[in-house]
């Protein structure tokens, strides 16, 4: 009796098609639901390849949009918020959510997550290999920001904070869909709320390893990602002073990073350096001066740098401000620039032990 989630905007109809199938097919789940970020032509393209699917003998497949819930941008919030509500009602045992775009979704997704449901975890996040310049949201933003802020607990440790592929049994569900805090992030900053609603719950938490990782298309310049940057810092800073959770979670053990993987780059590093070419603008100098550093001079942002920026961030990053918007964002990828130039070279294992670390020295910030 488990309920599959994916909600989508404009992923490649052949993707989500995939996707829909696999998870109706699948003989743990009784239905799924693709929740549209509003109607039109892809709603209307993919309810068409639902009613495919189950005609062939699949689970039923509900195709409908998100409803209006949050108080932050209309967003994948809103999706993943509706589908919540929606599952409380119907009072699903277990409710698993995947984002829409995964190109290598298969049958084993569920199955892990399925499992260790079956041995007694309420929650289950799946966690993954990533590209070395790949998650710099995860690594540059979220794990340090919790870092600082939640310092020797679970949060830090998780490895996919950010990670929209998850099951939640019945209670869990019901408890965030109740949830005043996690229903009003309607934009990309649910599933840090997300994350930490469900480390203070007291539900049993499980990382299953999906050891191919999680395949998806990959970025030109950084600019693609900029909105998410910004609300996931802003998610990220709306929990200080918030409950501390539990310290430990069970976890699959490593398993070995596919060849390809390591080779991947994930964004195109010269048309971002060019995004950020200009001159910063009167209120986003104003900005860095007020942070402690000079507009006028280059920005080189390795670890020192950033760990002495990011918790000014935190404290003051306004997200409807243009101009703490350009400052920030023109920060994290000085950030991550540094990060692909410096460290990305010296190899795959290197670098990712390096950004491990740089999560532990956050932990350790007074």
């Amino acid at each position: 009796m488990s309920l599959v989630v994916f909600p989508f905007k404009e992923e490649d109809p052949s993707v989500v098609a995939a996707n829909l199938a696999t998870a109706s097919n699948h003989d743990r789940v009784t239905e799924v639901w693709a929740v549209a970020a509003s109607p039109g032509a892809a709603m209307d393209e993919v309810e068409a390849v639902a009613a495919e699917i189950v005609t062939a003998g699949g689970s039923p497949i509900s195709v409908f949009p998100q409803e209006r819930l949050g108080r932050y941008r209309k967003g994948k919030g809103d999706g993943m918020n509706t589908a919540l509500r929606m599952a409380a009602e119907r009072a699903f045992p277990r409710v698993h959510f995947y984002d829409a775009d995964i190109t290598n979704f298969d049958g084993g997704w569920i199955d892990g997550a399925e499992s260790a449901a079956d041995r007694g975890y309420e929650v289950v996040r799946h966690r993954f290999p990533r590209a070395a310049t790949d998650a710099m949201i995860t690594w540059m933003v979220t794990r340090p920001g919790l870092a600082l802020i939640f310092p020797a607990t679970m949060l830090p440790r998780l490895g996919q904070p950010l990670g929209g592929e998850l099951l939640l049994t019945s209670d869990v569900v019901e408890a965030l869909a109740a949830d005043d805090f996690v229903i009003s992030r309607s934009d990309w900053g649910v599933d840090t709320v997300l994350t930490h609603a469900t480390a203070v719950s007291g539900a049993s938490i499980y990382e299953h390893n999906a050891p191919d990782g999680k395949r998806h298309a990959l970025y030109g310049s950084l600019t693609d990602i900029e909105e998410m940057v910004l609300e996931c810092l802003d998610a990220v800073a709306s929990l200080v002073g918030r409950e501390r959770p539990g310290q430990s979670f069970d976890a699959d053990p490593p398993a070995l990073v596919p060849a390809d993987l390591k080779r991947t780059v994930a964004y195109d590093l010269e048309s971002t350096r060019s995004s950020i070419a200009a001159a910063p603008g009167p209120g986003e100098a104003a900005v860095l001066a007020g942070l402690g550093l000079d507009p006028s001079a280059p920005i080189s942002m390795d670890a020192a740098a950033w760990g002495f920026i990011l918790p000014r961030l935190l404290e003051g990053f306004r997200l409807e401000d243009p101009a703490w918007r350009a400052a920030t964002f023109r920060l994290w990828v000085e950030r991550v620039i540094h990060y692909t130039t410096h460290q990305v070279p010296l190899g795959y294992d290197a670098a990712m032990a390096y950004l491990e670390q740089t999560v532990r020295d956050f932990e350790k910030s007074p």
